[in-house]
């Protein structure tokens, strides 16, 4: 199996629900130039045809691949590994992009499973944060997450004036205090 999270290469990871629609998406994927490895994806007890598409294009060219067949084939997303990244992201039919965790034999039933050469595998979307520099970034009625025992634990902000002095502005100077985006 390759390794999915490789910086040299970049790939699209596409579905297809049937054996029609898995013939057209090879077509093209083999038009386009893309070296294509056979996976089995599953979710929900049903069991597709997907692939791995290998590209030696550029990211621009791979973004504007994975929105075609979005379109193509009314896909909510498609999966792609860009060049001298680590990350993979999903793309999704508006154009915009969430970075994705990938997670080995994972067995969480609501994310998507492929499995290749054996090995198990999942996306899952990764959570970004920001940290708070200042107090105008808060306000009050605002979930945070600040750094405390090992683990990061939420709370809501409920009178920012009190709380601030007391709590959030040491946190913020040792960067322990963060806000899902």
């Amino acid at each position: 199996m390759i390794n999915l999270n490789d910086e040299n290469i970049s790939y699209i990871l596409a579905s297809s629900e049937s054996q029609l629609e898995s013939n057209k998406l090879c077509n093209i994927l083999y038009s386009k130039g893309y070296s294509i490895i056979s996976i089995t994806g599953y979710q929900n007890g049903v069991y597709d045809k997907s692939y791995i598409a290998i590209s030696e294009s550029d990211n621009d060219q791979l973004r504007m691949d994975a929105i075609y067949l979005n379109e193509e084939f009314q896909k909510k997303y498609t999966l792609v590994k860009y060049k001298n990244e680590n990350t993979a992201k999903r793309v999704n039919q508006d154009g915009s992009e969430n970075l994705m965790d990938i997670l080995l034999y994972e067995s969480d039933n609501s994310n998507k499973i492929y499995i290749c050469d054996g090995i198990s595998f999942s996306f899952k979307e990764k959570q970004r944060y920001f940290f708070p520099s200042s107090k105008s970034q808060l306000k009050s009625v605002m979930i945070v997450e600040f750094f405390n025992n090992e683990k990061w634990k939420e709370r809501i902000i409920l009178n920012l004036e009190n709380e601030y002095d007391k709590m959030y502005k040491l946190l913020m100077k040792y960067n322990k205090l963060r806000v899902k985006l």
